[in-house]
């Protein structure tokens, strides 16, 4: 007997034919074992994004890799909620094209493990790191500080997080409408403050992600942190963001 989807992952993409990938290579052998499902919500890929997972497509059982790609201008806020609004787990897995989990069983089953065992827990996170065979000692003291800095943000009321890694109980998810498809930076954050209303937030530090450095290479650490902070400011004075699109980087 075929086990129920419990996890939906869900995947933004963006011309992201070169990562896309590995990255779904690393869930095939838990699609059964875990209940997995994967949904890619594409917006507007130019290159061969498509092609690749229509090859992964084929191989994987009926409906365990979904595709769909909305019409019309589109941020990765209304990218995520398109993907969302085809899953049929109790978990939703927000994550990024570029992101490798390095053992996939374990971080799953103590991902429901924590859930099961504490029923207040609407959403989690962990540590993000980059790939340990790009990162560099620079990487390694920036990564060190933002996770430290998420980490104590959900103590102090704050509610930071990074839609590279958003585990969220889809109930609750649906209940607060998703992520705010105006805001075009800072959605991942804006969903945490949200959800923090629901129910606790947790943080597993023994757990952690690995995503590309390219956005960190083409701005470097200082412009890239001053555009993280004149859109939290935007979003806390303006109630919006102040860029009108997020601009990829590949």
């Amino acid at each position: 007997m075929v086990p129920p989807i419990r996890i939906s992952v869900v995947i933004p993409t963006k011309n992201e034919g070169q990562y896309i990938g590995p990255t779904l290579a690393q869930y095939e052998p838990y699609l059964e074992p875990l209940g997995l499902e994967v949904i890619v919500s594409d917006g507007g890929s130019t290159d061969d994004t498509f092609a690749v997972i229509q090859s992964i497509q084929a191989k994987w059982p009926s409906g365990r890799l979904k595709f769909v790609q909305a019409q019309g201008k589109q941020n990765i806020a209304i990218g995520r909620n398109a993907g969302a609004a085809l899953a049929r787990g109790e978990f939703l897995f927000h994550t990024d094209a570029d992101v490798l989990i390095p053992d996939v069983e374990h971080f799953f089953q103590t991902l429901l493990q924590t859930f099961e065992q504490w029923p207040q827990v609407v959403a989690a996170t962990v540590p993000i790191r980059v790939y340990p065979h790009e990162a560099r000692w620079l990487d390694r003291l920036y990564h060190s500080i933002m996770n430290g800095t998420i980490h104590l943000s959900l103590h102090l009321g704050i509610y930071l997080g990074k839609g590279e890694c958003q585990f969220v109980r889809r109930s609750v998810f649906e209940h607060v409408g998703g992520y705010n498809e105006r805001i075009v930076a800072g959605e991942d954050c804006n969903l945490f403050y949200r959800l923090h209303r629901e129910g606790r937030i947790a943080y597993l530090n023994r757990l952690c992600v690995y995503h590309s450095p390219r956005r960190f290479r083409k701005y470097g650490y200082l412009r890239l942190n001053l555009i993280y902070l004149r859109e939290a400011l935007s979003l806390l004075f303006l109630r919006r963001s102040y860029v009108e699109e997020w601009k990829t980087v590949r």
